[in-house]
């Protein structure tokens, strides 16, 4: 792919990775508040890309603590940004958006939702059956991540696969981490069991990436560790269109504005901002669309515009 990473970078990441999980478990769980308008809200959203037909999914969404979203900044300096935008002083929502495209060839699904495994979440199947989509009609299944928002819903109520019918991808790194010893004294015993609990079941179905590569006609990968050790994005491109899912690369569009502001929900930092300024000047300087699964509004669509510092999100 166009711009892809080094060898030699991408062993010196996976190195760095390995070696510097460091954050206080303790200070790592989810605040999360019910939203009282969240059935209201849109739950899929049509688009092309090219000759692609993509659709965004919501799979629910839930509300955040402003001080876990952006862990270093002062209240004050906090709050008088987010009255600026207009924004709840006590509470940040995300959506927890989930990307499907058809490319006549595959039909891919990228993340899989968070299923029963958080509250107010895992609508994704009942929305894609609801535009004609059943699940065993996924062919292709990319996982970012293994936070529990983005794999929980990988088993049904029975334990059964919901994707029946998939082949999946992850980064071999984001794997290795989650069955490690490390990822027990490093993350909560709710992230690490859900990880095994709906990872271990897709094992034989698993192709591990390891290299920054096109893995289907026109639709490839690039490595951006930080908010887990092996978190990747999944690059669309169709013709002179492109489309970036940058999943958690950053968690929400003032992490753009704001590039020092820092959620607690990364694992590596340091890393993560590297990624962030990989990612983000790539696809502003291409003009291409981008997906961040927890960018507002929902679908979480749009484009990145290059400031003197940090990115402006423009939602489509």
């Amino acid at each position: 792919m166009k711009k892809s990473i080094s060898r030699r970078t991408f062993l010196q990441l996976s190195s760095l990775a390995a070696s510097s999980l460091y954050f206080d478990s303790n200070s790592f769980g989810m605040s999360i508040y019910h939203d009282e308008n969240l059935d209201s809200r849109d739950d899929n959203y049509r688009f092309n890309l090219g000759g692609f037909e993509c659709i965004c999914f919501n799979d629910g969404g839930l509300d955040y603590k402003p001080s876990d979203f952006f862990k270093n900044v002062p209240t004050e300096e906090l709050n008088e940004v987010l009255r600026k935008q207009k924004l709840q002083l006590d509470s940040i929502y995300t959506p927890y958006t989930h990307l499907f495209v058809n490319t006549g060839k595959h039909r891919i699904l990228v993340d899989m939702g968070a299923g029963k495994v958080l509250p107010n979440n895992g609508n994704l199947p009942i929305s894609m059956r609801s535009v004609g989509i059943e699940p065993e009609d996924i062919d292709t299944v990319f996982i970012t991540h293994a936070h529990p928002d983005h794999i929980g819903g990988t088993l049904d109520d029975s334990g059964n696969l919901v994707y029946a019918n998939a082949q999946y991808y992850i980064w071999k790194e984001e794997w290795d981490f989650w069955f490690s010893d490390s990822a027990l004294e490093k993350t909560p015993e709710f992230f690490v069991k859900t990880a095994r609990e709906q990872l271990n079941p897709i094992k034989d179905r698993v192709t591990f990436l390891e290299e920054e590569s096109e893995v289907l006609p026109d639709i490839g990968v690039l490595f951006a560790p930080g908010h887990t050790p092996g978190h990747m994005v999944v690059v669309f491109a169709a013709g002179k269109e492109k489309l970036y899912y940058v999943a958690d690369t950053v968690l929400y569009p003032l992490h753009l504005e704001y590039p020092d502001w820092v959620p607690i929900y990364d694992i590596l930092p340091e890393i993560a901002a590297l990624s962030k300024n990989r990612i983000f000047n790539l696809v502003a300087e291409e003009e291409a669309l981008v997906i961040g699964q927890h960018f507002t509004p929902f679908p979480s669509l749009g484009k990145v515009v290059k400031k003197e510092r940090g990115w402006l999100w423009v939602p489509s």
